[in-house]
């Protein structure tokens, strides 16, 4: 789902400013710890009037921000197949644009018209938890069927709020035929990334395709190094700062990391802020560029644009040795709100894709990383099953096992990514400076 990770140049702090002073409601005497379970262990849908096989048809809304075309027809096919299975339930599924996802969602719940399902990373939306709009799914039989490891990115305090449909994360991707022209194999070590880059640059070759009149693109810079090592070696880091314990200029991993990424801007790709995201996937398809840093909502685009086996992909290197460290987590997930009128009904969409079947359904042409590594290799995207290989072989981090950010202080922090990508002198220790100043205003001001 594009843009995912970086998900998220969206500002949560409206959606903590309308929440912060809300106590947290109680489930619904519907609510699933109360539901009424069939012999396989899933819930018996009820209508309106809580009979069961009424002749009142019952609405389930699911609130998603699906970008791609492939991805919303998945979405309708598993809709219509769970419909066709459970009478007297229509599931509707009611597609925004990420860019307006939080703002009309934050509507919504204020406005006591809350969808049922709502599509989000539980520890992106921990305040919507915290003030109770979002009901916990521990205990439910289908969680077992869902690998423990991707879970941990659903778990806070101890109870799981949503279930995966994929995992995600940000290296970079690079065109083979250039890598072999050129004779440069996959760096491991930074000095190797940044030989391999002077070496296109000496070839008329642009290292990094950059489409940066796109914003989002700029924070895959950092956020494709951040989310592997450093995090690995600080887990904790996002909590400390945030609680006000420690800041940036304490780590000395997050340095590195700011460093690295200017050596990697320092190779610029013609006009850089001229240049959107689909522009500069092309230039590395069509070669003018060897490079591109982004993450793992690319694959479904180099698919459709028959490119998936030009492309592969590696780590981008952030570790002091030659093992980088790939940061995965799990995304895609879906929560069950707790103001929801049909959780029970609801709760059949969050089983279904716990089950092998809906998992099969959902990575239709295999552009997703799946959350299980039990899965047939032959349907999968020879991308995903690069970045499977590293899974497999290779070092790799959740780097949402721990807290992070959120509301503004997250909105600030991918702000201040681009603001570095676009400050061509990148002056490191200033800008950590200019952060840690701009996360000490927050606190200060209490948001």
């Amino acid at each position: 789902m594009k843009k995912k990770l970086v998900t998220l140049v969206l500002s949560l702090c409206m959606v903590i400013g309308m929440f912060g002073g809300c106590s947290k409601s109680e489930p619904a005497d519907s609510g699933t710890g109360n539901a009424a379970k069939t012999e396989n262990g899933s819930s018996d849908a009820k209508n309106d009037s809580g009979t069961k096989g009424g002749e009142k048809e019952i609405t389930v809304t699911i609130f998603h921000h699906i970008g791609e075309q492939t991805g919303r027809d998945n979405l309708d096919k598993m809709l219509a197949l769970l419909e066709e299975r459970n009478p007297g339930i229509k599931f509707e599924a009611q597609g925004i644009d990420y860019s307006q996802y939080d703002t009309i969602l934050k509507t919504k719940l204020a406005g006591g018209d809350a969808p049922d399902i709502i599509m989000g990373r539980p520890k992106m939306y921990a305040n919507l938890i915290d003030a109770g709009y979002i009901e916990s799914l521990s205990g439910q039989p289908f969680l077992d069927q869902v690998s423990q490891e991707s879970l941990a990115s659903m778990t806070i305090d101890g109870n799981v709020y949503g279930v995966p449909t994929n995992m995600s994360g940000m290296g970079i991707f690079y065109n083979k035929e250039v890598f072999k022209k050129n004779g440069v194999e996959i760096p491991k070590t930074h000095e190797e990334l940044l030989a391999a880059s002077k070496k296109f640059q000496d070839a008329g070759i642009y290292p990094f395709a950059h489409g940066y009149k796109d914003s989002w693109p700029a924070q895959c810079e950092i956020q494709s190094d951040l989310y592997g090592y450093c995090l690995e070696k600080n887990p904790k880091m996002f909590e400390e700062i945030q609680s006000g314990e420690k800041q940036f200029a304490d780590y000395p991993e997050f340095r590195e990391v700011v460093q690295r990424t200017a050596d990697r801007l320092g190779f610029e790709s013609g006009d850089d802020f001229g240049t959107d995201s689909a522009q500069a996937r092309e230039m590395l398809i069509n070669g003018k560029a060897a490079m591109l840093v982004s993450g793992n909502w690319e694959i479904g685009e180099f698919i459709n644009l028959g490119a998936d086996d030009k492309v592969g992909f590696f780590a981008t290197p952030n570790s002091d040795d030659s093992n980088p460290v790939l940061g995965l987590a799990s995304d895609g997930s879906y929560m069950l709100c707790a103001q929801s009128e049909h959780k029970e009904a609801a709760l059949k969409f969050i089983e279904f894709l716990a089950t092998p079947e809906g998992a099969a359904m959902w990575n239709t042409g295999g552009k997703d990383i799946p959350c299980s590594l039990e899965v047939d290799s032959s349907t999968l995207s020879p991308i995903v099953q690069e970045i499977v290989d590293i899974e497999k072989n290779g070092k790799v981090y959740n780097y949402e096992a721990q807290g992070i950010f959120t509301g503004q202080f997250d909105s600030t922090f991918r702000k201040w990514q681009e603001e570095f990508a676009a400050d061509t002198d990148r002056d490191v220790d200033k800008y950590i400076k200019k952060l840690d100043d701009e996360i000490k205003a927050i606190q200060v001001s209490g948001k």
